[in-house]
C-alpha cells in the first residue's frame, strides 16, 4: 500500500470520478478529483501530487492539452491518459507526447491499479537518479 502517494484524478464525468477515487482510496492512496483541466493546474500548482489519471475528451481543455501543460511545469509527474474512446491515431498521439499510459474505459481495476504502481515506481526512480546526480555533482 502506498499511503503517502497523492493522485490527481481529472474526469469531467462524476460518476468514473466517483468509482476511480474509491477504488484508489482502497489501495490506500490519497485522491485529489477535478472536473476539468483548468482546475487541475491549480491543484499542481499548491499540492504534492505523484500521479496524474485524466480523461481525454473534455470541455475547454482536453486531457492531451493538459498533458503538454503539466510537461512544461513539472515534467517528472507521470500523466495516465483514459477514454472510452479508443483510437489509436489518440493513442500513438498521447504516447508521442509522453502519457507513461493509456487506458480503454471500461477498465478491469486491475489494470488501473497496475498502471498507477508502475508510474509510481518510474517516479521513485526518477528521484532517486536525479538525486543521486545531485550527490554527485556536490561531491565533485
Amino acid at each position: 500500500m502506498e499511503t503517502f502517494c497523492n493522485i490527481l484524478l481529472v474526469d469531467d464525468d462524476k460518476q468514473n470520478r466517483t468509482v476511480v477515487d474509491l477504488l484508489l482510496q482502497q489501495c490506500g492512496y490519497t485522491v485529489f478529483s477535478s472536473n476539468n483541466g483548468f482546475d487541475a493546474l491549480t491543484i499542481l500548482d499548491s499540492l504534492r501530487i505523484d500521479v496524474v489519471l485524466s480523461d481525454i475528451k473534455m470541455p475547454r481543455i482536453t486531457g492531451l492539452e493538459l498533458l503538454d501543460a503539466i510537461h512544461k511545469k513539472l515534467p517528472d509527474i507521470p500523466v495516465i491518459l483514459m477514454t472510452a474512446y479508443a483510437e489509436l491515431d489518440t493513442a500513438v498521439d498521447a504516447i508521442k507526447k509522453g502519457a507513461f499510459d493509456f487506458i480503454i474505459k471500461p477498465y478491469k481495476p486491475e489494470h488501473l491499479f497496475h498502471s498507477v504502481k508502475r508510474a509510481l515506481n518510474q517516479r521513485r526512480l526518477m528521484k532517486i537518479e536525479k538525486n543521486y546526480k545531485n550527490l554527485l555533482e556536490d561531491t565533485v
